[in-house]
């Protein structure tokens, strides 16, 4: 079991069972359950999602609709 975690630091350490470790290059491969758990809690460790198939048609984010002004209450 590999989960793969990145960090805006490029060597970032943490402890785990009072032993360090370190991110090299802003990239650590968890290999224990024990090291997942610290990183997950971990707020500068971003886990890092497996590449998934995109689907061939991406779908566009909708134009924005322009603003319309505020009407007027008739006194």
């Amino acid at each position: 079991m590999s989960k793969n975690y990145t960090s805006r630091y490029a060597e970032l350490s943490f402890y785990v069972d009072g032993v360090e470790r370190k991110f090299k290059d802003g990239v650590y491969a968890a290999k224990t359950p024990e090291e997942i758990v610290v990183l997950d809690v971990l707020s500068d460790a971003v886990p890092v999602d497996e590449p998934q198939e995109q689907p061939e048609e991406t779908v566009k984010p909708a134009a924005k609709q322009p603003r319309k002004g505020a009407a007027k209450a008739s006194e």
